[in-house]
């Protein structure tokens, strides 16, 4: 069989490529759960707050480059307004110790648990959908 070499040299090279699931959440999804802290009310920073001091959360975690990136998706997710938001919003308030993560370093009140990292592997965030007309 002369696709099982192939396949043992291409698996590996593969998994190489994919972020280990511990690692920080990407940028972008971290960005998106700054913002949907604030836009939610997991906590009691305000979304235009969250807009100007997420870098304070984000320091010593992301590099300022992958910090400046993640402006937009804050900016975004401080306002989303999706058919199923409270769905979204639900998921990302549950997520208490990652909420806390964020909120503390910026000397807010959020669910009073200790914080944990927020990783690739245990960030969980629903994508936002419009229903139309009801039909899906």
């Amino acid at each position: 069989m002369r696709l099982a070499p192939l396949t043992l040299t291409v698996l590996p090279l593969l998994a190489g490529c994919l972020p280990a699931p511990d690692q920080p959440a990407w940028e972008g999804r971290m960005g998106r759960f700054a913002g949907l802290i604030a836009r939610c009310g997991c906590s009691d920073i305000s979304s235009d707050r969250m807009l100007a001091e997420y870098p304070k959360a984000m320091a010593g975690r992301y590099s300022e480059a992958e910090i400046k990136a993640m402006h937009g998706y804050v900016e975004l997710a401080a306002t989303e307004a999706w058919d199923n938001q409270a769905e979204i919003c639900g998921e990302v308030c549950a997520q208490s110790c990652m909420v806390e993560a964020v909120v503390q370093p910026l000397g807010g009140h959020g669910t009073g648990v200790a914080a944990c990292p927020v990783t690739e592997r245990d960030l969980h965030l629903t994508d936002g959908r419009h229903d139309l007309g009801g039909n899906q």
